[in-house]
This record gives structure tokens, sequence and C-alpha cells, in this order.
């Protein structure tokens, strides 16, 4: 069988992926108000969203979480202005299921709604409606030399555009097939997997991240702030919500 255009995309981004030597880690956060503040809400703001928009306000205080490590021409580190969130998200394409990646500009900024409105909105939105999706197909469409290009110019030569083309952090879960990863492979700084959450009002949040840019104890802070983004900002955000 010859590889669709999914697989391609997804085996670019494999290519890149295995130069980035990432560090894995796994920790708790209690958000048991936030769980059943959203089970009262007849139409909640989804996980997604609300881990979205969490990175996003922790990159504004740990601004390590906005930076690259880019090698050309010269080895160095880019602080992209704002964050951007690189939306990993499942959808059906050419008779299959394609794993699909969407840049999501400043997400802190955004209200929930939203958020929510725009990844529903890539989900179930004809392709062509939509230029980030309209363009990865594109891109796909190339020779694989023509590919490479794009993706080595795109990744390592210049940090705003690889910021908003890429994003600084991605965002994914297996959460809802009861299923949680054992390894990661991201050409982006740092990629965060959710799960569900427990009984007790815990989920579980595992993080990649490529260690030439930051160390463990900034991932470490990450996750602590996004616990009190959520149980503080975005739990007040939820609560007033229109119903």
């Amino acid at each position: 069988m010859p590889f669709s255009l999914s697989r391609r995309w997804i085996g670019d981004m494999l290519h890149y992926a295995q130069k980035v030597p990432l560090v894995a880690g796994e920790g708790p956060i209690r958000v048991r108000a936030m769980e059943q503040t959203r089970r009262a809400i007849k139409k909640p703001a989804s996980w997604n969203a609300l881990l979205i928009k969490a990175i996003g306000m922790a990159s504004m205080k740990i601004p390590e979480l906005r930076r690259a490590y880019l090698p050309c021409p010269w080895p160095r580190l880019y602080e992209a202005p704002y964050s951007v969130a690189s939306l990993i998200f499942d959808r059906m394409f050419q008779g299959e299921h394609a794993t699909f990646m969407a840049p999501m500009l400043h997400p802190e900024r955004l209200s929930l709604e939203k958020i929510q409105n725009k990844v529903k909105a890539w989900q179930d939105d004809p392709i062509e409606a939509h230029g980030v999706l309209r363009r990865l197909v594109r891109n796909a469409r190339q020779p694989r030399p023509i590919r490479r290009l794009m993706w080595n110019i795109g990744l390592y030569w210049n940090g705003y555009f690889r910021a908003r083309n890429f994003g600084t952090f991605a965002v994914n879960t297996v959460g809802a097939l009861r299923g949680r990863m054992l390894q990661f492979q991201t050409p982006i700084t740092v990629v965060c997997y959710y799960g569900r959450v427990s009984k007790e009002g815990v989920m579980d949040l595992q993080f990649a991240f490529d260690h030439r840019v930051f160390d463990g104890i900034t991932i470490a802070r990450a996750r602590s702030e996004m616990e009190s983004v959520l149980n503080n900002e975005l739990l007040a955000e939820v609560q007033n919500a229109p119903s």
C-alpha cells in the first residue's frame, strides 16, 4: 500500500522528532472543584479547551515554555512573545482516521468558548474551510525532498515562523480510551498528554520536553501553575459562563 497523505505528514514529523533529546515525566494535579462544576453544567468547557488555555496562561508566568531550540545558522534559543497551542486531534480524511495538527495563536487571550468552538470546527468542518488544514494537506502532496526542505526552514531557521506554524506547546490525549502514553516523539519543545479525572478529583499529566531548552524543574513549576490556574481563574470563567 502506498503512504496516504496523513501517513506522509506523520512520517515527516517523526523524522524531525527523532532529532530532539526528549525527557518525559508524569505528575498529578488536583481538579476536583473544576470537575464538580463541569458536571453541574449542561454544556461545560471541554478538558481539551481547559488544558490549552491553562498551559497558555502558565507560559505567561514561565517564559521557558515559550522557548525553542534553533540550530541554524548557529545554535540559539528563541522566546516567542505569546504562546501558540499545537492541537493534535483525530478526524476522518480520505476514508481513514488521520491525526491532524493545527496551531492556535495566544490561547491565553481567548475565552474558553472561542477555544472550544475553534477545536470543534477543525474536527467537523470540511478540510477546505480552514487554511491551516489545507496547508497541511497541500504540503503533504509535495515530493519528500521539498517537504523536508519546508520542515527544515520552518523548524530550524526562524523562531517566530516556527512558533506560529508549529506551536510553542502541543496538547494531546488518549484518556477517553482509558489509555496513557509510554513513549513520546515530538519536534515541539513541550507536549502535554492528559488523562481522565479520577473519583478523587485527580488528573495525571504527562509531559515530554526538549532538555536543551529547560530542565525538569520547569515542568514541575508549570504543573503547579496549571493547577492554580484551573482552580482559580478558569474555574471562575466556567462558573460565570452563560448556561
